[in-house]
């Protein structure tokens, strides 16, 4: 087995949502939401019994494979270090990003799934479960939105300042969030933040938006989003201008744009003098 059915998959996805997530959108007791590490940094009742139903699934749909998910990992009970090195099939679970948003109502989350293989993410999938939305990727056979298979916007002449992009400035160290927002006031266009990275690279791949920039990285944050915007023919690397993969996690800073000569204007803007 190489690749999986990726409808089979998404099918299994649709059906955890429905019945774990959904039900509990605007719908949450106080009881069923608590805190990891800070008080913005949310867990819910539905992401607990997402991750618990498709960590299941997988390990019955794949007998042996490793399951890594969000959840999971916040409580220790799995670490993410097989990711880099693991020959076997590893299964990336975030069974609700954008917890922020949605333990506070907003219809801005979904589930992202990716499958690594060999330190390789081979398949990844993410569901806009309020937009009923879907993306799949596969590695070297593209990437599609809704069955439609789809490439990174281009700039076709647009300068930044014609651009949008989600560019994540809270986790900067506190000495260069000044000059960086100085740059980004003076230079860029629309700089926004769906406090979800499902919903960024869904943007990105509907053509609303050109640039994203994390500071913190999690697998299961970025894995799926990161295979589909290099399916797409976009430009992703690490701050350090190394290729961005499974066995990479924290401060290691990811850029993705349309192209190698964007990522490096924006790089020399707010990485190069600052990080």
């Amino acid at each position: 087995m190489s690749h999986v059915d990726p409808e089979k998959i998404a099918k299994y996805i649709e059906e955890v949502a429905h019945e774990r997530i959904v039900p509990r959108f605007q719908n949450l007791l106080d009881g069923e939401i608590s805190t990891k590490t800070g008080p913005s940094d949310l867990v819910t009742v539905a992401d607990v019994e997402a991750e618990e139903d498709l960590t299941k699934i997988f390990k019955d749909f794949m007998p042996g494979c490793l399951v890594i998910g969000e959840e999971a990992v916040s409580k220790k009970e799995i670490s993410t270090e097989a990711l880099g090195s693991e020959d076997g099939y590893i299964w990336v679970i975030d069974p609700v990003d954008g917890t922020h948003n949605f333990a506070h109502g907003k219809p801005i989350f979904g589930t992202m799934v990716a499958l690594v293989k060999g330190g390789q993410t081979i398949q990844s999938w993410i569901y806009n479960i309020p937009g009923d939305e879907w993306a799949i990727a596969e590695q070297g056979s593209g990437v599609s939105l809704q069955g439609q298979m789809v490439k990174y916007p281009q700039q076709n002449g647009k300068k930044l300042n014609e651009m949008r992009c989600f560019i994540g400035r809270s986790f900067l160290p506190k000495h260069v969030k000044e000059p960086v927002e100085k740059v980004l006031k003076e230079k860029y266009g629309e700089v926004d933040s769906n406090k979800c990275c499902a919903h960024d690279y869904l943007d990105i791949l509907r053509g609303n938006a050109y640039v994203a920039m994390y500071n913190r990285v999690h697998p299961w944050d970025h894995l799926p989003g990161a295979l589909m915007m290099s399916e797409a023919g976009g430009f992703i690397r690490k701050w350090d201008k190394s290729k961005y993969g499974p066995g990479d996690e924290g401060h290691c800073g990811v850029l993705v744009t349309p192209d190698e000569a964007l990522w490096n204007e924006i790089y020399s803007d707010l990485v190069a003098d600052f990080i």
